[in-house]
């Protein structure tokens, strides 16, 4: 295939699959709420166990002496979740957002004020201050009740 050619394609791929998730994203169905509440939390998950053996023999003629040291460590699995609870006008949403990596950040938004969300098959999306789509898993609905 042509270099040129094969370049035009690889571009035209990015820009179908750019204009597929703007389109997505604009196809939610967006709602207004209130975030009443954000936690930052972080769970054990599990552990990890690492081994270290060290061994020496020496030759003694007729025998050999053998000496082993080993030390094990354990390092406990950390993950980091950012919780938001959002209210609308009958529901309110509790909802974690799993913060994969040290350098994610969480949602850019400001407890107390208007937020966009849309709930879809168990996920619920948040559109950020900047305009960052986040989807975190929802943990909990309630419906609001007189004294909400």
């Amino acid at each position: 295939m042509n270099p040129k050619r094969s370049s035009l394609l690889g571009v035209t791929i990015c820009i179908v699959l750019a204009v597929a998730a703007y389109a997505s994203a604009a196809a939610r169905d967006w709602q207004s709420g209130m975030l009443s509440e954000v936690e930052q939390e972080k769970i054990r998950e599990g552990s990890t166990r690492h081994t270290t053996t060290d061994g020496s023999a020496k030759d003694r003629g007729n025998k050999t002496d053998y000496s082993q040291n080993s030390t094990t460590t354990t390092t406990d699995n950390i993950e980091t979740y950012q919780v938001y609870t959002i209210e609308s006008d009958k529901k309110i949403y509790v909802a974690r957002e799993h913060l994969l990596f040290p350098w994610s950040k969480p949602a850019d938004v400001t407890v107390g004020d208007s937020v966009k969300f849309a709930v879809e098959k168990g996920k619920l999306y948040i559109l950020d201050d900047s305009g960052k789509e986040h989807k975190a898993s929802i943990v909990k609905v309630r419906m609001k009740t007189a004294q909400d």
